[in-house]
């Protein structure tokens, strides 16, 4: 049971579940700051099922990913590699479905639309490990899309979704996870090539790729001026000059300097982290 716990990537569900907590949370502040909540503003039991049936769409996405990589995760992570190496395809395709289905289920009992979306996302997810991975920036694309969609999926969950910035935030993941998966591919690119795959680092090469990624980095963290300019809250503006704009511009100087997997791999992990301080910011405005 571990092991198919481990393919379910539990540190990035948990990170999935506490964001959506976060914007519950900050959909119900009265001021900005961590006083004067007003928790009628969250919708029970939707906040819940939106968030569990988010939790198993996505476990599921990340099984039929480690499927579908099998040849390339011998590669890139011959050390990381579950799928196939000690649990048998059957048995990792039926915990597949077991996971969608919970997580479609949730999805309709949330609502005909929330179930609408997740059975969306979790075509897609398929069709991404299957065809998209490995395509010219479509699968780069579609994983930031979803990324954004974690955000909006929280918006689900309140009846006023004015006060968190629901669509700032989401576009802020969307960047920031699209600087992220091109540092991936750069990490990845041995294994993607033996898979025939078309990426843009492959296609492009490492410094157009490192230049696509400093760009979606840099708009993801304009996003959080434009909010600036809209909240004029004096703790978010530190919040944001103090944490985030440093660790960015931290981030920016080793992609620059980055030339072997396991830099890239750093970076990424520094981006994942870099989303969520940034998304923490929605306490404070």
């Amino acid at each position: 049971m571990k092991l198919y716990l481990r393919i379910t990537r539990p540190i990035n569900l948990v990170l999935t579940a506490v964001t959506q907590c976060l914007f519950y949370l900050s959909a119900s502040r009265v001021n900005a700051g961590f006083s004067n909540f007003d928790f009628s503003n969250i919708r029970l039991p939707e906040a819940i099922t939106s968030t569990l049936a988010c939790i198993f769409i996505a476990s599921g996405g990340y099984v039929i990913n480690d499927i579908f990589d099998k040849e390339t995760d011998a590669v890139n992570k011959p050390k990381k590699q579950i799928a196939h190496s000690q649990i048998k395809s059957p048995n990792l395709y039926i915990f597949y479905i077991i996971l969608s289905v919970v997580g479609l289920i949730l999805g309709f009992v949330t609502g005909l639309g929330m179930g609408i979306l997740c059975l969306s996302i979790a075509v897609l997810l398929y069709f991404y490990s299957s065809d998209f991975k490995g395509e010219f920036l479509m699968g780069n694309l579609l994983v930031s899309l979803l990324a954004g969609m974690v955000v909006y999926i929280a918006s689900r969950g309140v009846f006023e979704v004015s006060k968190a910035y629901f669509a700032e935030y989401a576009s802020i993941a969307f960047f920031i996870t699209f600087a992220r998966e091109l540092v991936k591919d750069l990490e990845d690119m041995e294994g993607d090539k033996v898979q025939g795959f078309t990426t843009f680092a492959i296609t492009s090469g490492a410094k157009y790729t490192k230049l696509l990624a400093a760009f979606m980095l840099i708009a993801g963290i304009l996003i959080l001026g434009l909010i600036y300019i809209h909240s004029q809250q004096f703790m978010f503006l530190v919040c944001a000059l103090s944490i985030s704009i440093p660790f960015a511009v931290a981030i920016l100087s080793k992609l620059k300097k980055a030339q072997t997997s396991q830099e890239y791999h750093r970076i990424s992990n520094h981006l994942k982290q870099l989303m969520f301080l940034g998304l923490l910011t929605s306490l404070f405005c």
